[in-house]
């Protein structure tokens, strides 16, 4: 019975740390202090926003396992996939959190991008439904989203707003208030490093600050930190590459209720070395 009563309190500290519309989650995530970094084809990355991982006629698909707070009952699956055709970029994810039997969400989120040299402009659809165990039944809602990215040199910066529709769960209760954030990564010479931060804004809400880093040890693999506010909370992990995909593991910690940990595998074409990737050096 003790787990049950932690469930809602952690549910609540989630809603009020990661404000991210109807965003799936990321391989590096956590680690990074939920910011971004713009220029690594990460199929959940373009699905959450438009990035320029992707050269043309590339595809990624990408899995992965999340614990928050160390708790079972808060686990969260997810997969996605992007492709590059022409100047379009496609992205499809899905995930699951929690449990059907007590409370499980589920958010299904697709996006488009259209790409214009250094520009990148998009738009995403995400659905999700709720669960409510002991025969509570279902709740649902839809929403729309947009993006831009721009490229500058080794400077890249990308904006996007979630929740544009305002959903809500059910007719009479409080709609889903929009999420606006920034994004912005640094890149070092020959990409030995990435710099990346981001901003949120929601109403009702303190604005959130992160800053992260991505730090290349080699070509067979990375360490990345990062740090968030509202709450302080910090985070690290480390990605291995393998042929034609990458393992990563990324954790946090709430200063309340502990550690969280993320394993994602992702595997596709976009790991191959690239003239679209070679542009950032």
């Amino acid at each position: 019975m003790k787990r049950f009563f932690y469930i809602p309190v952690a549910i609540a500290a989630m809603l009020i740390s990661n404000a991210a519309g109807f965003d799936l989650i990321t391989p590096r995530g956590l680690g990074m202090g939920l910011t971004v970094p713009l220029s690594i084809a990460s199929a959940s990355n373009q699905v959450n926003l438009p990035t320029f991982g992707l050269a043309r006629g590339e595809w990624n698909i990408e899995s992965g396992y999340n614990r928050r707070f160390e708790l079972s009952d808060l686990d969260h699956f997810y997969l996605a996939s992007s492709v590059r055709w022409r100047q379009m970029t496609f992205a499809l994810g899905a995930s699951q959190f929690g449990k059907t039997e007590f409370y499980a969400e589920q958010i299904l989120k697709g996006s488009a991008a259209y790409q214009y040299d250094s520009l990148s402009i998009g738009a995403s659809l995400s659905a999700m439904q709720v669960q409510l165990g002991n025969g509570y039944g279902r709740l649902r809602a839809v929403t729309v989203g947009a993006g831009i990215s721009y490229r500058y040199r080794r400077l890249l910066v990308a904006g996007k707003a979630d929740n544009l529709t305002r959903p809500k769960l059910v007719d009479y209760s409080e709609s889903l208030p929009p999420v606006f954030s920034l994004y912005a990564e640094l890149r070092g010479k020959g990409g030995a490093y990435s710099l990346t931060g981001r901003v949120t804004l929601e109403d009702l809400q303190k604005p959130q600050f992160a800053l992260g880093q991505i730090i290349r040890l080699s070509r067979h693999g990375s360490f990345f930190w990062g740090v968030s506010s509202a709450p302080l909370e910090f985070g690290g992990g480390v990605e291995v590459n393998i042929p034609s995909g990458s393992l990563t593991y990324a954790t946090s910690v709430h200063p309340v209720l502990g550690f969280s940990h993320t394993v994602s595998f992702t595997y596709g074409s976009s790991h191959r070395k690239s003239k679209g990737q070679d542009e950032f050096k």
